[in-house]
C-alpha cells in the first residue's frame, strides 16, 4: 500500500512544460538539398563520418554537402528502409521487409538464413559485441549473426515459445543489449529480461503497463528507460519495480509511429511524442513543438548525433532536421513574450530576474519562467527603444531609451518610474561610488543613484578640456583601477575619480573611426573601429603628448566585418559583436559563430553582450536574443577531416585507398573531395595541388577537381581542408597517381617504329638513287627556264622603273641618263645631236577648265603622237608636268628641222578627245639646241639653253619652234 501511494505521488509529480529553450534554431534538409524523399525512417553514422539516412524511398548518404541515393541498382530491392546500424567492426547494416543487407564496397549484399530472407520491421534496433556478433530480431526470433569466417553464421538465441525457466510471449518487439550480455526485449505486452538462459517477465505487477515496448536506453546514472507506444517507464538501479514516467496530457496516443528513446550530450533523456520532442529535465518533461519552431509533420522517427556532437532528427514528411547548437544555444524572440525581436540591452537583478530592453520597451524573465513578461505601469513611453539597462550598487535596475528617458525600476511595485528626461541616451555605466554615467548625443551626464532626489548633471571639470564641438560619446567602460573611459568617434576621455584627460587616437598616423570600447583586466583598452579592425591600447604605456597609440590585433574572422560592440568577460575572453555573427577570442584562437552554429541571428545589436552570474553569455541581435549556456564548449576541438570521396574518368570509378595507376586518356580525371564535418560548413575551403604538375596550392569552396589529358608520369595529389571561422586546418593527405604512357609512347612501339623507319629509309634511299638523275635533269631545266624568266622580269622591272607612270614615256631620270650617254657618244664619234624641249601651251587652262582627268588625257595623247613621229633611235621623255624632252641623235639643225616641224604639227593638227562627246585643240612650243662636238656642253647646259629658247618661243606667240644659235 505504501508503495502504491509512493507511485501515485511520483506520478502526480510529473508534468509537461513548454521547453525552456524557447526558439529552437533548426535547419531542414529537403529535396532542395538532394534528399528526394522526406519520410525518414532510420539514421546512422559510420566510422568515416558519413551520415546515412533511410527513407520510405531509398537510402541516402550525406557528406554534409550533398546526398547520394542507394536503391535497387546498389542491391536494395525494396526502397523502404526499416533500420540502419553501424557495428563495432565499422560495418553498415540495412534492414527492410526484403531482409538484412551488409554494405560491401558500394554494393549491399543480402544475408540469408537457410536460404531464406530475414525481414526487419521498422524501428528495429541492432546491437553488436566486440567479437563481431550482430544481434537483431526477425520474425519473432532473436538472432546472433557472426561474419568471422567471411560467411554469415546465424544462431537463434531466443525463439518464441522457448521452454526455459519461463515461457516467452509469442511476439518480440524492442531490443536492448547490456554490456554484460543481458537482453531486454519487448515481448507481448510486457518487458522481458533474458540473462544466462533465464527469462524474467516484467509486467503490471512490476510497474509495466500493457503496451508494445519498442525501445530501451540506460542513462548515465544506471537507470533503464523503456518506451512503448503509449507509455514511458524507468527502472532505477537495483530496484525491482518500474516507475511510470509517461508524460501527462495524452501526447503518446498515435498508432503506427516508430518510437525511440535516447539521451542528449548532457545525458538528458529524449523521446518522440505524437507532435513534439520531449526531454526529461530532473523532475518533469519539457515539450518542444511548433511553438518552439519545431515542425515535425507525421512525427519524429529517429535521433542521431554526428561525430561533431550535432543533433539530427528524422521526420515523417519534412525530411531531415538539424538542431543547431543543441544543448548549448537557447534563443528567445517575440514568440516567447519579448515586446520586440530587436533586443538592445540586458541585465540581471539581485533577485535573479533577467531584464531586457528592446526596440519596443522592456521585459522580464523570472527564474523558472518560460515566457518573458512585458512591463506596463501606465507610462505612455515604455515602448520606446531601451538602449541601456544597468544595476546600481544597491541592486536597483535602471533603464534608458534612445528618446532620452531615464527610468528606475521599483521592485516592490513592479513598475518603472521616469526619473529624468535627457537628450538621446546611448549607454549607461555605474561606477564604484554609486554614480551612474550617461553617454548621450549632447555629451556626458552623471547622477548619484543613491541620492533621495535624482539630480542628473553634467560632470564638473570638462570645460577646460577643449573637446571639439559636435563630439558625442557613444560608449564607455570601467577599468579595474577605477578609471572610466568614454569613447567618441576619434576621441577618448578618461576620468580617474578626480581629474579628466582627453586623448586623440592614432593608428598609422590617422584617426580611426571608433565604434566600440571595452576595458581589460590589465587596465588596457580594446577598441573596435570601422576601418582599422580591432585595436588594443596599453593605457599606461601608449600615451605620448596626449595621443593614444594603438596596435592592431590580428583577427582573420573579423576581416571585412563591422564591429558593433566589445566585451572582455570574467575569463579574459574577448567578445565582438559584428554585422555577420559574433567573434570570440580565448587568448589563443578566434572563433566566429553565426546562424549555422545555432545563433538566433547574424547581426548583433546595441550593447550586444551580457555575462550572467553563472558566466553564461547573453547576446542581443536584431531578431531576438541568444543564450550561450556553456561558453567553454565553443572552443571544443572538433578535428577537421577530408577524404577523396570518389575518382572518375571515362565513366569509370576508382578506389582512393591505394595508389592509383591509370592508362593515359584525353578525357578529364575528376577527383571529388569531401569533409565529413557538419558544423559551420559555409566556412569550409578545400586546398589541393598535383605535385609533378603544380607547385602552388589551389583553393576552392567546390570540392571537385578536374585534370584534363594528364601527361604520362608519376604524380602525388595532395589535399586538405580549412575552416576560416573556426581557424582550423586538417592534416595534409595525399594519393599517389601514375599515368601510364599510351601505346604509341611505349618502348616496344618505339622499337617497332625505329625498325619501320630503317626499312623506310633504305627503300627511300634506293628510290632516291633511281630518281636522282631524272630529278637532276628536270631541276637543271627548271633552273634554266627560271633564270631566263628572271632576266626578262628584271629587264621589265628596270624598264618599268624608267617609265613615267601616266604616259609611259621615259621619265626624267631615264632621259638624263640617256642624254649623258648620247652626249658621250656624239663626242666620241664626232657626230651631231639635237635636243628639243617642248611645253604644251596654256595647259593650266585645260586643267582649270576641264579638270585634271582631261589634262591627263591630253598628256597621254601628246606622248603617243610624239612617239609615232620620231625615229626609232630617238627618245621621248617627260621632263616634268607638261614639259617633254626629245633626244634626236645623229642630226644637226639643218637636217633635223623637218622632223622638228613634223613633231610640232603632230601636236596641233588634230583635236584631242577628252571625253566621249568633247575634244579640244592643243598646241605646243619648242626650244631646240644642237650639240657641237667641237664645242661640247653638259646635259644641264644643253637643257638650260633649250629652256631659254622655249621661253622665247612662248614670248613670240607660242605654237612655234625657236632654235638656239
Amino acid at each position: 500500500m505504501v508503495v502504491l501511494k509512493l507511485m501515485f505521488v511520483l506520478t502526480l509529480a510529473i508534468w509537461v512544460v513548454p521547453a525552456r529553450s524557447q526558439q529552437i534554431p533548426l535547419r531542414y534538409y529537403t529535396q532542395l538539398d538532394g534528399l528526394s524523399n522526406l519520410s525518414v525512417t532510420a539514421m546512422a553514422s559510420d566510422a568515416d563520418g558519413y551520415m546515412w539516412v533511410g527513407t520510405e524511398n531509398g537510402l541516402f548518404r550525406c557528406n554534409g554537402a550533398e546526398f547520394r541515393r542507394y536503391a535497387q541498382e546498389q542491391g536494395l530491392p525494396d526502397p523502404f528502409i526499416a533500420a540502419l546500424y553501424v557495428d563495432e567492426q565499422r560495418r553498415l547494416w540495412v534492414g527492410n521487409n526484403e531482409g538484412l543487407f551488409l554494405k560491401q564496397g558500394e554494393r549491399f549484399v543480402p544475408i540469408l538464413h537457410n536460404g531464406k530472407k530475414l525481414p526487419i520491421t521498422p524501428g528495429q534496433k541492432f546491437y553488436s559485441s566486440p567479437d563481431g556478433s550482430l544481434y537483431f530480431i526477425s520474425q519473432q526470433h532473436l538472432y546472433a549473426l557472426n561474419m568471422a569466417s567471411g560467411q554469415p553464421q546465424l544462431q537463434v538465441i531466443l525463439p518464441n515459445q522457448q521452454n526455459l525457466a519461463q515461457a516467452t510471449p509469442d511476439t518480440l518487439y524492442g531490443l536492448y543489449r547490456e554490456k554484460n550480455g543481458d537482453f531486454w526485449l519487448g515481448c507481448g505486452s510486457s518487458i522481458c529480461q533474458y540473462s544466462g538462459n533465464q527469462i524474467h517477465v516484467w509486467d503490471a505487477a512490476q510497474g509495466v503497463p500493457g503496451d508494445q515496448w519498442l525501445s530501451f536506453h540506460r542513462d548515465n546514472s544506471g537507470q533503464l528507460w523503456a518506451r512503448g507506444e503509449q507509455h514511458i517507464v524507468v527502472l532505477q538501479a537495483s530496484e525491482k519495480h518500474f516507475t511510470d514516467r509517461t508524460p501527462p496530457g495524452d501526447i503518446l496516443h498515435k498508432k503506427g509511429l516508430v518510437t525511440w528513446i535516447s539521451a542528449d550530450a548532457e545525458g538528458r533523456i529524449l523521446s518522440n511524442a505524437d507532435q513534439s520532442l520531449i526531454r526529461w529535465n530532473k523532475d518533469h518533461w519539457e515539450n518542444f513543438d511548433r511553438k518552439n519552431g519545431l515542425k515535425i509533420a507525421g512525427g519524429l522517427t529517429a535521433l542521431l548525433y554526428d561525430k561533431d556532437g550535432g543533433m539530427w532528427l528524422g521526420s515523417r514528411g519534412l525530411g531531415l532536421i538539424k538542431w543547431l547548437g543543441s544543448g548549448n544555444w537557447e534563443s528567445w524572440t517575440m514568440a516567447q513574450g519579448m515586446p520586440d525581436d530587436v533586443a538592445l540591452s540586458m541585465v540581471r537583478d539581485k533577485d535573479g530576474v533577467l531584464h531586457i530592453g528592446t526596440r519596443s520597451g522592456p521585459a522580464q524573465l523570472r527564474p523558472g519562467q518560460r515566457q518573458f513578461s512585458s512591463m506596463n505601469d501606465g507610462l505612455e513611453k515604455l515602448d520606446h527603444q531601451w538602449s541601456g539597462m544597468v544595476v546600481d550598487n544597491s541592486g536597483v535596475v535602471w533603464g534608458s531609451t534612445y528618446s532620452g528617458q531615464l527610468m528606475r525600476f521599483d521592485a516592490k511595485a513592479q513598475v518603472y518610474q521616469q526619473m529624468a528626461s535627457l537628450p538621446q541616451i546611448f549607454r549607461m555605466l555605474p561606477d564604484r561610488q554609486g554614480n551612474i554615467w550617461l553617454a548621450t548625443i549632447e555629451g556626458l551626464f552623471v547622477f548619484d543613484a543613491n541620492a533621495s532626489k535624482i539630480n542628473v548633471v553634467r560632470p564638473a571639470g570638462l570645460d577646460g578640456l577643449q573637446i571639439p564641438k559636435g563630439v558625442n560619446f557613444r560608449d564607455l567602460c570601467l577599468s579595474p583601477n577605477g578609471n572610466i573611459w568614454f569613447m567618441a568617434r576619434d576621441h577618448l576621455l578618461r576620468f580617474d575619480g578626480k581629474n579628466w584627460a582627453t586623448f586623440e587616437v592614432r593608428y598609422n598616423g590617422q584617426s580611426p573611426y571608433m565604434s566600440a570600447i571595452s576595458c581589460t583586466a590589465e587596465n588596457d583598452l580594446w577598441l573596435g573601429t570601422r576601418h582599422a579592425g580591432l585595436l588594443r591600447a596599453s593605457a599606461s604605456a601608449s600615451i605620448s603628448n596626449g595621443v593614444l597609440q594603438l596596435r592592431q590585433q590580428e583577427s582573420p574572422v573579423l576581416k571585412n566585418k563591422i564591429i558593433f560592440s566589445l566585451l572582455e568577460d570574467s575569463r579574459g575572453w574577448l567578445w565582438a559583436g559584428t554585422d555577420a555573427g559574433i567573434a570570440v577570442w580565448n587568448k589563443k584562437q578566434w572563433r566566429l559563430f553565426n546562424q549555422s552554429n545555432g545563433f538566433v541571428w547574424n547581426e548583433t545589436n546595441g550593447h550586444s553582450f551580457y555575462e550572467d552570474n553563472d558566466a553564461a553569455m547573453w547576446v542581443a541581435t536584431s531578431n531576438g536574443i541568444s543564450h550561450i549556456l556553456k561558453p567553454e564548449n565553443l572552443f571544443k576541438e572538433h578535428q577537421l577531416n577530408t577524404l577523396i570521396e570518389s575518382i572518375h574518368r571515362d565513366g569509370n570509378s576508382y578506389a582512393s585507398d591505394k595508389p592509383l595507376a591509370l592508362a593515359w586518356s584525353p578525357q578529364p580525371l575528376e577527383l571529388v573531395l569531401a569533409s565529413l564535418n557538419f558544423r559551420n560548413r559555409s566556412a569550409l575551403e578545400f586546398h589541393y595541388r598535383l605535385s609533378g604538375l603544380e607547385e602552388n596550392w589551389s583553393s576552392s569552396t567546390t570540392p571537385k577537381v578536374r585534370y584534363t589529358a594528364l601527361e604520362p608520369g608519376s604524380y602525388r595529389f595532395e589535399y586538405f581542408v580549412s575552416n576560416a571561422d573556426a581557424q582550423q586546418t586538417s592534416a595534409v593527405k595525399s594519393l599517389d597517381l601514375i599515368i601510364q604512357p599510351p601505346w604509341w609512347r611505349t618502348i616496344w612501339f618505339y622499337l617497332l617504329l625505329a625498325t619501320a623507319l630503317l626499312m623506310l629509309v633504305f627503300t627511300l634511299h634506293r628510290y632516291r638513287l633511281r630518281k636522282l638523275t631524272e630529278l637532276q635533269a628536270r631541276t637543271e631545266a627548271i633552273v634554266r627556264e627560271r633564270t631566263r624568266e628572271l632576266e626578262i622580269s628584271r629587264e621589265e622591272l628596270k624598264v618599268r622603273a624608267l617609265r613615267d607612270g601616266l604616259t609611259s614615256a621615259w621619265n626624267r631620270s631615264a632621259m638624263m641618263e640617256m642624254l649623258d650617254m648620247e652626249i658621250g657618244k656624239a663626242q666620241r664619234q664626232q657626230t651631231p645631236l639635237l635636243l628639243a624641249l617642248l611645253d604644251l601651251d596654256h595647259f593650266k587652262r585645260i586643267n582649270d577648265t576641264y579638270g585634271h582627268p582631261a589634262g591627263d588625257a591630253v598628256l597621254v595623247e601628246v606622248v603617243r603622237r610624239l612617239n609615232a613621229t620620231v625615229r626609232q633611235s630617238d627618245a621621248v621623255g617627260r621632263y616634268g608636268g607638261e614639259e617633254f624632252l626629245i633626244i634626236i641623235p645623229g642630226l644637226d639643225v639643218a637636217h633635223g628641222k623637218g622632223l622638228i616641224e613634223r613633231l610640232l604639227k603632230s601636236v596641233r593638227e588634230k583635236e584631242i578627245s577628252i571625253s566621249e562627246h568633247q575634244s579640244i585643240a592643243v598646241t605646243s612650243s619648242f626650244g631646240v639646241i644642237a650639240f657641237d662636238p667641237q664645242n661640247p656642253m653638259t646635259a644641264a647646259e644643253l637643257i638650260s639653253h633649250a629652256d631659254q629658247a622655249l621661253y622665247r618661243s612662248k614670248q613670240q606667240g607660242r605654237n612655234r619652234v625657236e632654235y638656239v644659235e
